[in-house]
């Protein structure tokens, strides 16, 4: 019998079902999918709105909430778990090229463009972070927490000042901070 999500309690109200077991929604600020620029100010059209959050969905929303990453870090974090999923994890997968294409579904391309442009975005991102890169791809390309790197509470420090100067860097990189402020158009 397949396992269904637990109902999840914020505050006094009770929620449906969502994601799964280790999840842990919380209703906070978030901001606006549907937030239209060209009616900034409008009453209906705000740019965060109330909305559910995992705090288990990463480390980084885990620093965030900590007061560790600052607005652009991590706008910056989440770019970089984008493009790193896009990409496919680790990386471009291989081929099985010996397959015989299925009923008019054409031979397999290797990449996609959104891959291909992944890959360049990533190399970038490798060489704005430098050895740093190793650190980012555990933490937020990965989802793994600083604590599962090493059991050492000096290294621990280390790796989170390692992560938020990286971060800060692709801030930059991105545009969505310049010079210590954030970019109000991001």
């Amino acid at each position: 019998m397949a396992r269904r999500g637990r109902k999840a309690k914020v505050g006094n109200v009770k929620l449906a079902a969502i994601g799964h077991l280790q999840a842990q929604p919380v209703l906070s600020e978030i901001e606006n999918p549907l937030h239209n620029p060209a009616y900034d100010g409008e009453s209906w059209n705000p740019k965060k709105i109330t909305g559910l959050r995992n705090m288990k969905e990463s480390a980084l929303v885990t620093l965030e909430q900590r007061g560790l990453l600052d607005e652009a870090q991590t706008k910056a974090g989440d770019r970089f778990r984008m493009i790193w999923e896009a990409l496919g994890g680790a990386g471009a997968g291989s081929f099985d090229y010996s397959r015989e294409p299925v009923d008019g579904g054409g031979p397999r391309s290797a990449l996609s463009d959104r891959q291909i442009q992944a890959g360049i975005d990533l190399a970038d991102c490798r060489r704005v972070l430098g050895i740093g890169y190793d650190i980012m791809v555990k933490v937020a390309g990965e989802g793994k927490a600083v604590t599962e790197l090493t059991p050492s509470k000096n290294l621990q420090r280390a790796y989170i000042e390692m992560l938020k100067q990286g971060l800060t860097a692709l801030a930059i990189n991105f545009g969505y901070e310049n010079r210590g402020k954030v970019r109000k158009s991001a």
